[in-house]
């Protein structure tokens, strides 16, 4: 899903899963206007425009008739998907337009094959004896959810792949994030309050529960994403700062911060198939993270 500048995320998203060698359609849920990037569309039924990338691999582009934070209709999203293409589509995966894919496509095929697909955070462990956990469990008892922390492991909501055989865990994903609404009101933020309460996130949250609802879930750690560590799965750039909005070189001059190894891989698919940005915009966006990196080997203020 995108709004505003995220296209250029979607954008590098869709490089990259097709030098993973993705093919098929990429159902991108968006509010306000299409792409720049996205020329000679088609409309379909049902309120689809269609973007053909390459011959095998299409953007159906659907608007979102919402106003809630369009990160917390992601269960909604997915739904969509399943009522849309249900009949053909043996997994559903969702992924956040900040996400860089590294993996062979074959190879998330198969990971969903085992249980729902799922990435740790960066924020995790939180014990099943949290105080937030314990929370939880108290407020879902209301509605007759037997919330019983199964392990420690605090997902990201920014990846999920859903096989056919665990099609209910979308349903029951907007179940739990539903009851949530009744604590949070509109769900038009990316997080409400601070850490300290009951609910932040409120996808992410909502997801952690549902995790722990359901039997069938296969876990990945936080490398898989790229957090703290460097793996071989997806690159995340979690966090406001997005590669496509970075002013390198201030930003390692004023606050010591380097450009990651997410920036230095979004950089690398904005050019084909999708041409993101001019030719010398990409080339001095590289010539400055280069030099960023550069000052960073030799200093880096506190």
């Amino acid at each position: 899903m995108f709004e505003n500048h995220y296209h250029y995320g979607l954008g590098a998203l869709i490089n990259s899963l097709y030098s993973c060698e993705y093919r098929g359609v990429i159902y991108a849920g968006y509010r306000g206007e299409l792409p720049p990037w996205a020329v000679n569309t088609v409309p379909l039924e049902g309120g689809i425009t269609a973007f053909e990338v390459v011959p095998e691999l299409t953007v159906h582009f659907a608007y979102q008739e919402t106003d809630e934070m369009l990160a917390n209709i992601k269960p909604a999203l997915i739904q969509q998907v399943w009522e849309r293409y249900g009949p053909e589509v043996e997994t559903v995966f969702y992924i956040d337009c900040d996400i860089v894919i590294k993996a062979k496509w074959e190879h998330f095929e198969a990971w969903a094959q085992h249980g729902v697909a799922m990435c740790e955070d960066m924020n995790s462990p939180i014990p099943p004896s949290h105080p937030l956990r314990l929370q939880w469990q108290a407020y879902y008892a209301k509605f007759g959810i037997d919330y019983q922390p199964r392990d420690a492991v605090y997902v990201n909501g920014g990846f999920v792949g859903i096989n056919r055989r665990d099609r209910g865990f979308a349903e029951r994903w907007e179940e739990v994030q539903q009851y949530m609404k009744l604590h949070t009101g509109k769900q038009d933020r990316i997080g409400i309050a601070d850490r300290w309460n009951m609910f932040h996130f409120m996808d992410q949250d909502a997801l952690n529960v549902t995790k722990d609802l359901v039997e069938r879930v296969s876990l990945m750690g936080p490398d898989a994403m790229d957090f703290h560590r460097y793996g071989y799965v997806m690159s995340h750039a979690a966090g406001r700062s997005k590669p496509w909005s970075k002013h390198f070189v201030s930003n390692v001059l004023k606050t010591g911060e380097r450009p990651s190894f997410t920036d230095k891989l979004y950089w690398r698919h904005v050019s084909h198939p999708i041409k993101l940005f001019s030719a010398s915009t990409i080339r001095r966006k590289l010539l400055t993270l280069n030099i960023a990196v550069f000052i960073g080997r030799l200093f880096t203020r506190t």
